[in-house]
């Protein structure tokens, strides 16, 4: 039965070790390989995506990880994502001076007052914080004051 563990519309096992550290592994279903994870890697550090039928590990238990995988498959491929995606969601648009102070276009002017405040303490550069980044919050405070 081990030589028939690729069933039809399976994909071949697979490892992409990611660009932060984690690992996602593809791989027909192997009943001592899942109970090997799930006794090996703690709940929350493993999710399984049935849609795309593959395990992500977290960065702490990806070597372990993909040594179960080599265990099971010795003939895995593995594969490098090392590019981080191409956007970066922690950052707001340059050009929206609301998005920049985390503020909608309907905030009253004592809150734009506060976040701009706000801002300011967590970002000055007397404060560890960068003067770009300043900068950046200042133009967004004279925008939206403008606006108003």
């Amino acid at each position: 039965m081990d030589e028939c563990r690729l069933e039809v519309g399976v994909t071949a096992p697979r490892i992409v070790r990611r660009w932060d550290g984690a690992v996602s592994l593809t791989f027909p279903f192997d009943r001592w390989l899942v109970d090997a994870l799930k006794a090996t890697v703690p709940g929350y550090a493993r999710r399984y995506d049935p849609t795309a039928k593959s395990w992500t590990i977290t960065p702490a238990y990806a070597q372990v990880a993909a040594r179960l995988m080599h265990d099971a498959f010795p003939d895995v491929e593995t594969v490098d994502a090392a590019t981080p995606p191409p956007f970066d969601r922690g950052r707001p648009a340059r050009d929206d001076p609301w998005a920049t102070l985390h503020l909608l276009p309907s905030a009253p002017p004592e809150l734009i007052t506060a976040a701009h405040r706000c801002l300011a303490k967590l970002h000055h550069p007397d404060a560890g914080g960068s003067t770009a980044t300043m900068q950046l919050i200042n133009a967004a405070a004279d925008r939206v004051r403008e606006a108003s």
